[in-house]
């Protein structure tokens, strides 16, 4: 007789196939009935690969019931669920920046649309800090990472289209005060500061400061010199030695640490008229200039020209139309008892003894004498 699967010839009176393995005769009809697999009890199992095919396909079931499980989180893995957008800590972002740099020179391989995905990836990781609401808002890292790419800009046109993409000033590109950021000295002391300029100061190191900000509020209290004194102006005074020292200390280690050093002039001779005086300091903080403030000085002919050399008018003071004849309001400074007179780092070059300043209505001084005790408001740079 012959095998009915493979058609081999078997002898009569065999069970087995002795090719194929496979029930033959009355054993056939027999065993498919009773146990529905071919194979009869204590019989040796036929080699077709069938435990082969079983262990594929099980590792198939496996994996299938792998992906179901985390596609409905029926392991209970919750963390692998999507959330919503958070922004993204400082952090991640250094690490995306060098991922997005590492795509760059190393784009994806395969069709066009990857590696044009990995170039944009790299060009928004590397833009900065994630967009929020104001200024207020960020960290002094992501600052510190938006001035740089307002400095990327060069001027000041260009820095301020950067600054309006972060929320930095108005919609149409104005800075109006309300460019405000809270900060806690390490004495307790809580204060603010503001946004007075994009792209205006040079860093000592060189290229611009993308940002430039000025305190809301004196952190001291102390003359500009012990005696009554302008000699060497700004860059020997009392104050800058403060400011430099236990001035720095007051600020809180995340601010401290980002602030840059900037090129500032100033008449550092005191009694002058001779332009030729302003010369360039490396300063962290200071005190803004009579200039810097109210813009173009005319108050005396004899010292105008000095007082105009000490820098520019910050777009702060120029959106919010201060002048030497106007918009003192917005000058006003406060303590506990109410307004009152802060430094500007320019000496009265018309005498021995006079610092500028900002009287208690905000209205410019062109002098007063350098022992006075007023508010010492400080600028900055990331």
């Amino acid at each position: 007789m012959f095998c009915p699967k493979c058609g081999n010839e078997v002898q009569e009176g065999s069970a087995f196939c002795g090719k194929c393995g496979a029930p033959v005769g009355a054993a056939a009809g027999q065993q498919g009935a009773t146990t529905g697999v071919g194979v009869a009890p204590g019989a040796p199992a036929p080699k077709r690969g069938g435990a082969k095919i079983g262990i594929v396909a099980a590792a198939v079931v496996v994996a299938l019931l792998v992906v179901v499980g985390f596609a409905t989180n029926g392991f209970g893995l919750g963390g692998v669920q999507p959330k919503d957008a958070v922004d993204v800590p400082a952090a991640s972002q250094e690490q995306q920046t060098e991922n997005a740099e590492e795509a760059v020179d190393n784009p994806a391989e395969g069709s066009a649309d990857g590696q044009n995905t990995a170039s944009d990836s790299a060009q928004e990781a590397v833009a900065g800090a994630t967009v929020k609401s104001a200024v207020e808002a960020y960290t002094w890292d992501e600052l510190s990472r938006i001035s740089a790419e307002i400095a990327a800009a060069n001027d000041e046109a260009g820095g301020i289209e950067v600054a309006k993409k972060y929320n930095l000033c108005t919609p149409d590109g104005k800075l109006d005060g309300t460019q405000v950021k809270s900060v806690t000295l390490t004495d307790g002391t809580q204060t603010t500061v503001q946004i007075i300029g994009f792209n205006h100061d040079d860093k000592t190191g060189g290229g611009k400061a993308g940002i430039s900000f000025i305190f809301g509020d004196a952190i001291a209290e102390m003359p500009m010199n012990s005696s009554d004194t302008n000699a060497g102006g700004w860059e020997a005074s009392q104050t800058r030695a403060y400011l430099n020292s236990d001035g720095m200390s007051l600020l809180p280690q995340e601010l401290a640490g980002k602030i840059v050093a900037v090129d500032k002039l100033t008449n550092n001779v005191g009694q002058t008229e001779e332009v030729s005086a302003v010369s360039t300091t490396s300063d962290k903080l200071w005190l803004l200039s009579a200039t810097e403030l109210f813009g173009v000085i005319a108050w005396y002919e004899e010292s105008d020209s000095v007082f105009n050399a000490e820098g520019s008018q910050y777009k702060l003071y120029q959106d919010k139309a201060v002048s030497s004849a106007n918009g003192y309001d917005f000058l006003v400074k406060t303590n506990g008892d109410g307004p009152w007179y802060w430094w500007v780092r320019s000496p009265f070059s018309g005498l021995p003894d006079l610092f500028a300043g900002v009287g208690a209505n905000g209205y410019p001084t062109a002098g007063e004498l350098a022992t006075k005790s007023a508010g010492i408001v400080p600028g900055f740079c990331v």
